[in-house]
């Protein structure tokens, strides 16, 4: 199974600021002291050395995540990450037609959606689109966001097929090659988790979800829609004092989610719905937290913990 992650910010797209650019050029050049940069091997090896705290960012899309087995794509909700995504998906025959996927969709708060309009594969003839969700209304709700009051462009001018299937909660589904179960999180209006199995690896996204309570009776469904994962896509929007501050708002933490992970044991545990307003120092300290959190809580299977950034590529 292969993973890319085209969107992991949460709420509203997110740009890099030139304040932020210019501290990671700062600190670059801080340690370079010393180098030759001239010499263009000694450069890029400096470079490749850097962290992707200083290299690169966590970027600023919100969420789209792209699921391949063999030559099946699922592509899990359409937020911003979606249009780059389009992008890529018509330089590899999207803009011949002919060609198909799946959606998942968690929910339809804005940024699980606002990719969609911009989904330039969607505007050619002969593809094929299926959106899988329990909204029993999923297609109104995406016409609704093209409403001339809001967008210029209503879906009835986007050419490809589009086809909604209405699956039930906590029930396995076939989609293709992929087996999907479905389960209600805790997030205003309603969202979805998902669980998908391609027969050989599994996958678990669980973004906007809040875990108010962590005793077992609690948790118990949770962990059992974890267990013995690969890879679990955690909501770690927050740190545990503005989770605190936050109730009911939906999301959750890199601590809760080492501890869920724990719980359930998870292969690998990705951090993901980042906030807005978190920079990359912050979002790698989290990582750094949840990590020290399991070295103090060892169980039965070490969990790796990664961060989620939009550009990052798993071979499961």
């Amino acid at each position: 199974m292969y993973i890319k992650f085209w969107g992991t910010r949460g709420s509203i797209p997110t740009a890099v600021t030139a304040e932020t650019i210019r501290d990671k050029i700062r600190m670059a050049l801080e340690g370079a002291a010393g180098l030759n940069l001239d010499n263009k091997a000694v450069l890029n090896s400096y470079l490749d050395r850097l962290p992707l705290t200083i290299q690169g960012t966590a970027g600023g899309n919100t969420p789209c995540i792209e699921i391949r087995s063999g030559d099946q794509l699922l592509i899990l909700d359409a937020g911003s990450g979606l249009r780059p995504l389009g992008q890529d998906l018509m330089m590899k025959g999207f803009a011949k037609g002919y060609h198909q996927a799946d959606f998942l969709i968690t929910h339809t708060h804005w940024d699980h959606i606002q990719g969609f309009p911009f989904f330039v594969p969607a505007f050619i003839p002969n593809n094929v689109f299926t959106f899988h969700s329990p909204f029993e209304d999923l297609s109104d709700r995406f016409d609704k966001q093209q409403h001339e009051v809001f967008f210029p462009v209503p879906t009835s001018y986007m050419s490809a097929t589009f086809n909604f299937n209405h699956i039930t909660p906590n029930e396995w589904v076939q989609v293709g090659r992929f087996r999907v179960y479905p389960m209600r999180l805790s997030h205003p209006g309603m969202a979805y988790g998902y669980r998908v199995d391609d027969g050989e690896k599994t996958v678990v996204c669980a973004t906007d979800s809040e875990y108010k309570r962590v005793d077992p009776a609690s948790t118990e469904r949770y962990v059992d829609f974890f267990r013995n994962t690969d890879l679990l896509i955690f909501d770690a929007q927050y740190s545990l004092s503005e989770a605190l501050d936050r109730p009911d708002w939906g999301h959750s933490t890199a601590i809760m989610g080492a501890e869920l992970a724990r719980r359930a044991n998870v292969k690998r545990l990705a951090l993901s719905h980042h906030d807005p307003t978190s920079s990359d120092k912050k979002i790698w300290e989290a990582k750094d937290q949840a990590e020290a959190f399991l070295m103090h809580h060892p169980s039965q299977y070490n969990c790796e913990v990664i961060v989620a950034h939009d550009g990052l590529e798993l071979e499961l």
